[in-house]
């Protein structure tokens, strides 16, 4: 949606509320979470339209806070307040309540939403479009699924799991995600980061537009390999590895078998863990670089950078590789390096915020980082010859002065 620019705008507010389940942590983030984007899809609203969101739960509902659901939507700038009901003999069990102040174009009329067996509050929204029971929402979903292009997300971590956050805010995608870790695959549908979860690699390939592989970078060459034959000919492949040399190969293989296949990189993410660390909004003003093993970037590719928020990049493997090294790679050796100069005396608490802020980068997953600092070594070790004589000059000026 366009955002509405100050002038010509009202502040507005309009509630809903969703029955939930079980008074279990998975179930009442995901019911929220669908109570939201309904919201949101019916009254054609940004994030950057929600002014504040209220929240309440009946007492039955205390495995979490629904506001969970909205922080793993992307909301983080949204102000979030949650509380409890009162509960009164024979209400509605189990129900999530939430009210959304908003911004929105002057005189514009919003609609309330209420789903499954929340609709029994507004009888009257009956037939209008703003109520909506079990069979009758997953009918509109499954109808809007019909004509969507189907997205394989195949690693369901930060990365996997922030590309299907995003694209769930934006019409046209059918996200089915596979991921080998269960409990992955369990969080990434609880935060309805994907529509379904496939039940094999194959079943979340076949009748792809477009699989996206989000896997760390040790694993990416074999997992080519296997998508691609299980891939239908024609459909796009991406990946989303931060070093290129290991890479390039696989993909040039998968283009000669009739995948279009596309080297990827999102340059964004944090020091964050897993579908945990996913936001919808993770990529939104950043560069996503993009090396087409053979012709242009598929246009399914390019819609796809496009409905993340990021600006595609078009870039050779070999200058990806270099200038990463020197604005990624090397940035988290040398905060790794910091942290344990410095850890004993930071326990000791004689640190600031400097070198909390320079030893982020360390936090990272291991498993992620330090595979494509291997995989892109030789850019790393001729990088570090001028960093280190750059360090160097440094702490020679500071002498007699």
């Amino acid at each position: 949606m366009k955002r509405v620019r100050a002038r010509g705008t009202d502040i507005a507010a309009v509630r809903g509320a969703v029955q939930v389940v079980r008074n279990r942590a998975d179930d009442i983030r995901e019911a929220t979470a669908r109570l939201l984007l309904a919201l949101l899809a019916a009254n054609r609203l940004a994030v950057s339209d929600i002014v504040s969101a209220i929240f309440t739960a009946t007492p039955d509902l205390d495995a979490d806070f629904p506001a969970h659901a909205a922080r793993r939507l992307g909301w983080t700038d949204v102000p979030l307040l949650g509380a409890r009901e009162m509960g009164v003999p024979g209400a509605l069990p189990r129900i999530v309540r939430v009210l959304l102040t908003v911004r929105v174009a002057r005189g514009a009329r919003l609609q309330p939403i209420y789903l499954d067996g929340a609709a029994a509050l507004r009888p009257d929204l009956a037939g209008e479009g703003r109520s909506a029971t079990g069979a009758g929402a997953a009918g509109g979903r499954r109808a809007r699924a019909g004509a969507a292009r189907r997205v394989a997300i195949v690693g369901l971590g930060q990365i996997g799991g922030s590309i299907g956050l995003a694209l769930g805010r934006r019409p046209g995608w059918r996200r089915i995600g596979w991921d080998r870790a269960p409990a992955a695959r369990r969080r990434a549908r609880a935060a309805l980061a994907v529509d379904e979860i496939a039940p094999s690699l194959a079943a979340a390939c076949r009748g792809a537009a477009l699989a996206v592989l989000a896997t760390p970078v040790d694993t990416l060459p074999a997992l080519i390999e296997r998508a691609t034959a299980l891939l239908p000919r024609g459909a796009a492949l991406l990946d989303t590895g931060s070093a290129r040399g290991p890479l390039t190969p696989a993909l040039a293989r998968a283009a000669a078998r009739g995948v279009r296949a596309v080297g990827g990189h999102p340059i964004a993410g944090s020091e964050g863990r897993g579908i945990a660390a996913a936001r919808a909004d993770l990529f939104e003003g950043s560069t996503f670089a993009l090396m087409p093993a053979r012709g242009a970037v598929p246009a399914v590719v390019r819609a796809l950078v496009r409905d993340l928020g990021a600006r595609a990049l078009v870039v050779s493997p070999a200058a990806h590789d270099r200038a990463l090294a020197r604005t990624s790679h090397l940035p988290y050796l040398v905060s790794r390096a910091l942290l344990g100069v410095g850890r004993a005396d930071a326990r000791r608490g004689l640190s600031g915020p400097g070198f909390r802020g320079m030893t982020r980068l360390a936090a990272s997953d291991p498993r992620v980082s330090l595979p494509f600092c291997r995989a892109n070594r030789r850019e790393i070790a001729a990088a570090w010859p001028a960093l280190n004589e750059a360090i160097a000059r440094e702490v020679r000026g500071l002498e007699g002065k």
